[in-house]
């Protein structure tokens, strides 16, 4: 049996696909309305609400970038 263009016999999509995924999330999460939400009064362990957003979205975006890359 072949296997279609685009996917692997194992069913797990090709680290590309996994890549382009991850930024169309990024683009996701650094969107400025999504932004906005965060851009309020208030403190995380003393630093502003939106700086520990885009701060944690950033680390965990690298951590999947990360793990995307990964060979097995």
């Amino acid at each position: 049996m072949t296997a279609r263009r685009g996917s692997r016999e194992d069913g797990k999509p090709p680290r590309r696909d996994r890549m382009v995924a991850l930024f169309l999330l990024g683009l996701l999460l650094f969107n400025p309305p999504l932004l906005r939400l965060f851009g309020v009064e208030g403190e995380i362990f003393g630093v502003p609400v939106l700086y520990a957003y885009i701060l944690g979205v950033w680390a965990a975006m690298i951590a999947l970038a990360a793990l995307a890359a990964e060979r097995r």
